[in-house]
C-alpha cells in the first residue's frame, strides 16, 4: 500500500511539473507570432543588473506602420498576417542568440549584445525594415513599412527600461 501511495504521489508530481511547463510557456509566448510576448519583454525590461560595464548592448524597437489601414481595409485577419509575416522576417534576420519579442500590438523588441560598431546595428535594423517591404498581403495598396528606434548601452542609458524608453 505504501508503494502504491508513493507511486501515486510521484505521478501527481510529474503531472504538476508538466502543467507548470505548459503554463510557463503560455505565459511567455505570443500565440500569433511564436515570439516571446509582452510578459517576457516586461520581465527583461524590469530585470535589475543585467547590464555590466563590459557589455555593448543595443535595444531596437520596431513599430509597424499602416497596420490600422490594413485592418480597416482588409480585415483583422490580414492585419494578423502582416504581424506574423513581420515576426518571421525579424526572427530570420536576427541571430538566434539575441532576444526577439513582441511587446504588444504592432511593436517588437530586439536586444543585441556585443555590438562593436553602432552603425552595424543601425544598418541591420534598416535591412529588416527593407525586407518587410517584400511581404505581400492581398489587395493592399499602401506601403508596408516599420519605424525603428535604437538605443545603446552605456551611451544612452544604464538600464534596459531606460534604453527601451529612449528607443521607443
Amino acid at each position: 500500500v505504501l508503494m502504491l501511495l508513493i507511486g501515486y504521489e510521484f505521478i501527481k508530481a510529474v503531472r504538476f511539473a508538466a502543467m507548470n511547463r505548459i503554463l510557463r510557456h503560455k505565459a511567455y509566448l505570443d500565440n500569433a507570432t511564436g515570439l516571446p510576448n509582452k510578459n517576457k519583454c516586461e520581465e527583461i525590461l524590469n530585470a535589475p543588473d543585467l547590464l555590466s560595464a563590459q557589455d555593448a548592448v543595443a535595444i531596437c524597437v520596431f513599430d509597424l506602420n499602416n497596420l490600422r489601414n490594413i485592418n480597416n481595409n482588409l480585415g483583422h485577419d490580414k492585419g494578423d498576417e502582416y504581424i506574423r509575416s513581420f515576426a518571421v522576417q525579424l526572427r530570420i534576420a536576427v541571430a538566434d542568440e539575441y532576444f526577439v519579442g513582441r511587446d504588444g500590438g504592432d511593436e517588437f523588441i530586439v536586444f543585441v549584445k556585443d555590438i562593436q560598431e553602432h552603425g552595424n546595428a543601425i544598418n541591420r535594423a534598416q535591412e529588416i525594415c527593407q525586407k518587410i517591404r517584400n511581404i505581400e498581403i492581398d489587395n493592399f495598396k499602401g506601403t508596408i513599412s516599420c519605424s525603428i528606434g535604437i538605443a545603446f548601452y552605456p551611451e544612452h542609458g544604464t538600464t534596459f527600461k531606460g534604453l527601451y524608453n529612449l528607443a521607443d
